[in-house]
This record gives C-alpha cells, structure tokens and sequence, in this order.
C-alpha cells in the first residue's frame, strides 16, 4: 500500500530533508522511525529537497508498506518515533500512481526579513537585518523572477548543474509591521537559489541596484 503524509519540521538542527552522509537530515529521522514503527528499511520519496536550517509547513512525502495499515495507525506510530522538531500532520492511503515528487503541481517558499530591532527568539526563522529597506523598490524588482529563466547565477556550484532553467509563477512582498515577507511559487527551486534572489532583492532595498541590474 502506498501512503502519503504531509509534514512540518523545524530545520534548525538539521542538514536539508535529503540524506547525506554522516549528517542529521530530516530524511534520516523519518526512515529511523519507520524502521523502529514497522521493523522494516523503508524508502522515503519527498516532493523534493530543503537546504540546511529550511523549515517546512506542508512538505508531501510517499512510501510503500506491504501490509496496509490503517493511515491514523501509520500516522500515530511515526510521530511517537520522530524527534519532536518533526511532525506528521496528516497519512492517507493512495493509489500507486501518486508520487511525492512528479505529483506536484507547485512548490512555495517563504522568506521573512525583520527590519526592526533584533529579536532572538527569531533567529532561527526571522532574518535579522535589522534596518529599514526600500520595500517599494523591492516589490518592482521581485517581478522580474517571474517565467521561465536561466537561474544559474544564483545556484551554488553552478558550473556542475546542467539546467538551471525553473519557472516561478508568482511572486510577492508583503510588510507586516517590521517584518517583510517574500512569497515565491513555482515548479521548484535549486540549492540556494531563494537566499541569493532574496539577497540581491535587498541590495536594491539597499539602493545599491536598481531593478534594470536585477535584470
């Protein structure tokens, strides 16, 4: 049986969601607790991957059991095993044509930026900036990601990715008191390729670019 379950984490302490070798990843956490819920090495199939400290609301994992099991069962065994900065949210059956990744129909991410004073209890979900921006000129210059593009030059490591080429379909920024928050949806994101969009998105909230530079 094919279950899929949808899943909130804190990534603090965490490597990204995909497994590497020798790091804590939230991967890893999910296939311990299915082998300590049903004594079985489980493949975990995710609709796609984080960077290290990236939290998730709502990211859809997939695995296959041999037995079926009903899903509230499956749900309550995996989160007893998952350290409490991981949480499974919501396990239904589905039919084996669902998969996690090639399923998708979009991915969203967010970014928030606090302009205001230094707050620690933030840090781990807030980017500290703490100065005042050009929120306007921001807002102009987010469109351009939108389409079909190369993002190479913002992608780590470039030179061994072969295709750059992502489609974002919507952008947006809204100020809510001191915070700003950016909004990007599309049909998925390289390594890093949000933290430098939103990076070169505060130079010119900086005024050190303008929106034809982002361009």
């Amino acid at each position: 049986m094919r279950y899929k379950c949808i899943l909130a984490y804190d990534g603090t302490a965490y490597y990204g969601f995909q497994i590497q070798e020798d790091l804590p990843t939230v991967e890893l956490e999910l296939k311990k607790a299915l082998k300590n819920a049903f004594g079985l090495d489980i493949k975990v199939y995710g609709s796609g991957r984080t960077d290290k400290g990236v939290h998730a609301k709502g990211q859809v994992i997939h695995f296959d059991l041999e037995s079926e099991i009903p899903a509230e069962g499956v749900k309550r065994a995996l989160n007893s095993f998952l350290p409490k900065d991981i949480y499974i949210s919501n396990v239904e059956i589905v039919n084996e044509e669902f998969h996690a990744r090639f399923s998708a129909i979009g991915k969203e991410y967010i970014y928030v930026i606090n302009m205001g004073e230094y707050n620690p209890l933030e840090r781990n979900y807030v980017f500290q900036y703490n100065h005042e921006l050009n929120v306007k000129a921001m807002e102009e210059a987010i469109k351009i990601f939108e389409g079909e593009h190369d993002f190479r030059a913002f992608v780590t490591d470039n030179k061994e990715k072969e295709n750059c080429i992502r489609t974002i379909t919507h952008t947006s920024i809204r100020k809510e008191n001191e915070n700003i928050i950016f909004k990007f949806t599309g049909d998925g994101f390289l390594r890093y390729q949000v933290r430098n969009m939103v990076g070169l998105l505060i130079k010119v909230g900086e005024n050190k670019l303008s929106k034809d530079q982002v361009k």
